[in-house]
């Protein structure tokens, strides 16, 4: 008789464990690689402007990590870390004078004849609110992802590039 008494209480675990499943999986974050393509030419250069005009001849050399593409009607969110680097020549290397580092943003784009143009974007906010911010910001799961650390490459890596000079060029910390 015990054993009957059991079924009910399992069907009703199995339940709560299938629709728990169910609800995690809906909330895990996709990367739609074609669109992150398309957007993320408007988002560098939005993300270069934002940094601001350093001295002549510097440049905001930028990396991203792409956690999630949402999708809400005609528009795209494009949750991601960024990090960014002014960069200038310094005799036959390159040194970096500002920066910053895992900055988590989500970009809201809409598509455009030729690509997609930025309509807004958010910053995930500094010290006690940074935490709030990004669970607000991103899907549960890219949350957890921005929270656990993900991290795009270090912009010193891409630096020569973005000056035309080869990839064994020094880049030193100047700031």
């Amino acid at each position: 008789m015990g054993n009957v008494k059991r079924w009910p209480v399992l069907a009703g675990v199995g339940v709560v464990v299938a629709a728990a499943g169910w609800w995690i999986v809906d909330e895990m974050p996709t990367v739609d690689d074609a669109v992150a393509r398309e957007a993320l030419p408007p988002i560098d250069e939005n993300l270069r402007a934002l940094a601001g005009s350093g001295a002549a001849g510097s440049r905001w050399v930028c990396t991203r990590k792409v956690i999630e593409t949402r999708p809400e009607r005609e528009q795209v969110k494009i949750g991601l870390v960024a990090s960014c680097d002014e960069v200038e020549r310094d005799g036959d290397g390159l040194v970096t004078r500002a920066g910053f580092r895992r900055q988590p943003m989500v970009y809201r784009v809409e598509r455009v004849p030729g690509g997609f143009r930025v309509l807004d974007r958010k910053f995930a906010e500094d010290g006690a609110g940074y935490s709030r911010s990004v669970k607000e910001m991103f899907s549960w799961v890219g949350a957890r992802r921005v929270l656990g650390g993900a991290s795009p490459d270090d912009p010193k890596s891409v630096s020569a590039a973005a000056f035309g000079l080869p990839e064994s060029t020094p880049v030193r910390t100047g700031r």
